[in-house]
């Protein structure tokens, strides 16, 4: 989308947000659905409306990406063993990392395993 005079439109940070929430998600093998069940928002808005980064959704919505970020790390990138780690029940857990991110309290506890993995700890 251009204006008259040809240039384009910043993106704001709520918009870049919910895109990259969603990017980060699909990446791991999360519908737009998972995705706005975690971060507490409509799948609808994810997109078109954004989240704000200072929000609950967004704090969230940085978790999620910070998750991403991390298996994307262990993993070295590739989708397939992202989306196998994210669905495959963890030891460490006795449950599927997949169902322990739809709470925030599951979120926080897959971080700070992945922390621990990956020596940040």
């Amino acid at each position: 989308m251009t204006t008259v005079s040809g240039i384009k439109p910043q993106t704001t940070d709520r918009a870049l947000l919910g895109k990259a929430v969603v990017n980060a998600g699909k990446a791991m093998g999360l519908t737009q659905a998972d995705v706005a069940e975690i971060v507490g928002r409509n799948r609808s808005g994810l997109i078109r409306d954004g989240i704000g980064p200072s929000s609950k959704a967004g704090e969230l919505a940085l978790l999620l990406i910070r998750l991403y970020r991390s298996v994307y790390a262990l993993v070295g990138g590739d989708e397939d063993a992202m989306q196998h780690w994210l669905n495959t029940e963890n030891r460490y857990f006795s449950d599927v990392p997949r169902e322990l991110v739809r709470s925030a309290e599951g979120l926080v506890r897959v971080l700070y395993y992945l922390d621990a993995m990956r020596g940040k700890i």
